[in-house]
């Protein structure tokens, strides 16, 4: 009986962010973005975008926020 050597999955690259930007929405009116279009999920992200925007008096991030202080 002929034995066939074991293979080993091969290890997955490391991961490595891209260095391509990301698109620029910026200048996307949300607002009439949730009530123009016709596509339910997009439409009831945008409304759950909007019940939940802050003012500019709320809006406030931290350092401590980033990604990073969740890594420790």
């Amino acid at each position: 009986m002929a034995t066939t050597p074991r293979t080993e999955p091969a290890a997955a690259a490391p991961f490595e962010p891209s260095a391509e930007p990301l698109p620029d929405f910026s200048g996307v009116d949300v607002g009439a973005l949730a009530t123009r279009t016709d596509h339910a999920v997009l439409g009831d992200v945008a409304a759950l975008l909007l019940r939940n925007w802050p003012t500019g008096e709320d809006a406030v991030a931290y350092y401590e926020d980033g990604p990073g202080a969740l890594l420790r």
